[in-house]
């Protein structure tokens, strides 16, 4: 059992004595006995820098001081920009205990949208933490107010405030906010005394200190309740970003030795692409026992999940040093739709990856808890927290109540009245273990014209696109038909097609008849808005519409740009070359060294690695497959690279 197991249990004691205000969290969060703990965990170019959980309380308690002093109101919704830091934590703490109100702005919407909410709310600043940016109202740079001198103003904790406001993601540009109590809260963070009981994996390793990737942001419901305050609950530490390259969120994982990654399916489908590509590339002996190991270990993990998870370390040992190592205890997936496929390869290289379910109206509800994978596989979210219920309704839809649901949604700005029962518009089934599985949006049903409706998620999954970017399955302009919607690069050479065409046709065939692809179009424009996490068939609609994604055949994207006697290829390194290095593409020669003669840096080098895996949906592993010292740093190195990994 991990020290952290009797932590919580004692932590939730404490927290169900206390009224479970935010200033009840924010004392037992702070308490002395965290003072030495690791809050906060980074790495720049030379270093790790770390930030303790005594050090960010007195941060938090002067950067309150003068927000008191800067803007001189209490009870007011004080905007919070930023992406994850310990800054925007910092601020978070400090705005609840100047007696204001944070409302966490979702940088994934558009401005104009977010002005629309601090505008509903009557908010009176905005904070914003390590990045540039201007609202409407009165705009406060986090720099400026944490490095003004202390003053002797005294904080009184009647004056903590009780409430935090989020926004719904915005796929419809409906406005929808939700305001939650410290209660609300609380309730939800008490479910994680329950969570342990049935998988003590979540709290941790036995010895040392759960080491959470601040990978989800902290302005989403995912991020903020089962990401930060499930574990800053105990003292947990946090390791930030730098950037989210997707080599670098591996390193970081693996250098930091990370214990859990809470992430989206983005994540977690990059990874399985990953794998399956690399395993490609090998023989078919290679191939063989790869199979045979992955099924070896999901059945000894069945059995016993330690010894399996052993195994599994020791037969997959390559391929874990190069995804997270070994430190890892605990995943969980959620946010929209994940392969099974996915769930069944990380299960089977050790690591424990778990659905869930949410939504910022009603908090997260349910994770799959099961200790075998074998249960895991099944891609169920599990039952819900003892915060709450679950009922399904006349149109098999996911109807939920709880002391956890958010108490106060304002839709378009009008205060909604709290039902009862809070409808999701999932579809879900539950199995005869009482484990609940969702099998659609309603409002993403096809109306088929055979009569039958379709569940364009049971489609989606089939598809496992190489050369594709992102894809998603929804109905044709009538909603009578499904089609595939495929975003792919700009530059597909010519056998990158055919590829795609064949993969298409035979993900195809492996579907029921009625649930068959009627019409498959292309687009080079994202399928999420920018920034996004998740692709938002709501907003694909929307944006086909307005006409911002633009769809074509695959016959039609002939675009590619050739210049004398250059390959395909060869045009599109060299444009790359330019882009990232900032010279004319004509002073760009095939021979010339990226470092020597252009004068490229090593972080140039990555940020054109990573550009290329993007463009050829590539693995480009130049450490172990290519000796670059005898190859150089050339159009021509890149252009004879490419075209083996290719072929």
């Amino acid at each position: 059992m991990s020290k952290l197991y009797k932590q919580v249990e004692q932590t939730s004691k404490v927290l169900k004595t206390t009224d479970k205000r935010m200033l009840d969290l924010y004392n037992i969060i702070f308490r002395s006995i965290h003072d030495e703990n690791i809050l906060a965990e980074y790495s720049t170019m030379t270093r790790k820098l770390t930030f303790t959980y005594g050090k960010v309380k007195q941060n938090i308690e002067l950067l309150a001081k003068n927000i008191i002093k800067t803007v001189g109101k209490k009870e007011c919704f004080i905007g919070l920009h930023g992406e994850n830091s310990v800054e925007w934590i910092i601020a978070f703490w400090a705005i609840l205990k100047s007696g204001n109100k944070p409302y966490l702005i979702n940088l994934r919407q558009p401005r104009s949208f977010s002005e629309g909410i601090l505008n509903t709310l009557k908010a009176i600043a905005v904070i914003v933490c390590n990045s540039e940016a201007e609202y409407s109202i009165k705009t406060y740079r986090y720099s400026s107010l944490s490095e003004a001198e202390g003053c002797d103003i005294s904080i009184n904790d009647s004056d903590f405030a009780n409430e935090f406001a989020l926004s719904t993601s915005g796929t419809t540009l409906k406005e929808k906010i939700c305001i939650y109590k410290g209660e609300e809260l609380s309730e939800q963070i008490l479910n994680l005394d329950s969570i342990i009981r049935i998988n003590p994996r979540i709290t941790g390793p036995r010895k040392g200190t759960i080491k959470m990737l601040a990978f989800l942001p902290m302005y989403h419901i995912f991020g903020l309740e089962a990401m930060y305050f499930w574990f800053t609950i105990v003292g947990s530490t946090f390791v930030f970003l730098n950037d989210w390259a997707p080599e670098n969120i591996l390193r970081t994982i693996r250098n930091h030795e990370i214990t859990h990654v809470f992430a989206v399916p983005l994540l977690w489908h990059a990874v399985e692409k990953s794998v399956k590509r690399e395993l490609a590339q090998k023989d078919e002996k290679t191939k063989k026992k790869f199979e045979k190991y992955a099924k070896r270990s999901l059945k000894l993990q069945n059995i016993s999940p330690a010894i399996g998870t052993k195994f599994a370390s020791l037969v997959f040992k390559n391929i874990r040093n190069k995804l997270f190592g070994d430190h890892i205890c605990f995943c969980i997936t959620g946010g929209s739709f994940i392969k099974p496929s996915a769930v069944e390869l990380l299960n089977s290289l050790g690591y424990p990856l778990c659905n869930g379910y949410g939504m910022t109206e009603i908090g997260i509800c349910s994770v799959e808890l099961s200790k075998k994978p074998g249960d895991r596989m099944l891609c169920s979210i599990g039952k819900p927290f003892d915060s709450l219920e679950y009922r399904i309704g006349n149109d098999r839809q996911l109807l939920v109540k709880g002391s956890s649901v958010c108490g106060n949604i304002i839709t378009n700005g009008v205060q909604i009245s709290k039902d009862e029962w809070f409808d999701t518009g999932d579809i879900v089934s539950i199995d005869e273990k009482g484990r609940y599985y969702i099998e659609g949006r309603h409002s993403d049903v096809v109306f088929g014209d055979n009569g039958e409706n379709l569940n364009p998620d049971y489609a989606e999954k089939e598809f496992e696109l190489r050369d594709a970017l992102q894809i998603t399955v929804l109905g044709n302009e009538d909603n009578s038909k499904l089609r595939l919607i495929v975003r792919i690069p700009k530059n597909l050479i010519e056998s990158q097609k055919n590829r795609l065409r064949d993969e298409i046709a035979e993900c195809n065939a492996k579907l029921p008849s009625v649930y068959n692809i009627a019409e498959v179009k292309f687009t080079f424009d994202p399928l999420m808005e920018d920034g996004g996490i998740k692709v938002s068939r709501a907003y694909v609609k929307k944006a086909i519409a307005e006409k911002r994604i633009k769809l074509f055949d695959l016959e039609d994207s002939e675009r590619m740009i050739n210049d004398g006697d250059d390959s395909e290829i060869k045009q599109i390194v060299r444009e790359l070359f330019a882009e990232i290095l900032e010279i004319p593409i004509e002073n760009i020669k095939d021979d010339m060294h990226f470092l020597n003669d252009l004068g490229g840096t090593s972080l140039d080098y990555f940020t054109l690695i990573n550009e290329l895996d993007t463009r050829f949906n590539l693995r480009i592993d130049f450490g172990n497959d290519y000796d670059l010292e005898s190859l150089g740093y050339t159009v021509n190195h890149f252009e004879k690279i490419i075209k083996e990994l290719i072929a």
